[in-house]
């Protein structure tokens, strides 16, 4: 399982002089059931316009679809799926007015340590497989 975590946008904040809080790991199994994308195989008219956007825009537009109020083939809706947030132990983080790329990346080596033995600790309990693992960019 793949998840993407942007080092500079999540953890810039942590300097702040208004910071009280301590980071906290949270991890929700299912979540990525609730919608189905469109297929977009490799070489496709979709894949080259995501491609496209993806290096323009800095992301690429999922086109994606769940299910209808009336009708659950297709709609807007996320499907009825059950979704398990699992909350993790508080990172305490001290402030620091001004740190250094080093501070930030102890921070962020600790946050993706907790995060991982999280996914670690309760994939098999729902439905993943004990070989799974959680490759974290």
């Amino acid at each position: 399982m793949n998840l993407i975590l942007r080092r500079k946008s999540l953890f810039k904040d942590v300097s702040c002089p208004l910071f009280r809080s301590s980071l906290v790991p949270v991890f929700a199994f299912g979540e990525n059931d609730l919608f189905k994308q469109v297929n977009n195989p490799p070489g496709s008219l979709l894949r080259r316009v995501q491609t496209r956007f993806k290096d323009t825009m800095g992301f690429a537009p999922p086109i994606f679809y769940g299910r209808g109020i009336f009708n659950y083939s297709m709609g807007i809706l996320p499907h009825r799926r059950p979704v398990h947030v699992i909350v993790g132990k508080p990172i305490a983080v001290e402030k620091i007015e001004n740190p250094t790329s080093d501070q930030m990346q102890q921070v962020y080596d600790l946050y993706e340590k907790s995060l991982t033995e999280l996914f670690d600790t309760h994939k098999t309990e729902y439905g993943l497989d004990a070989s799974t693992q959680l490759i974290i960019t």
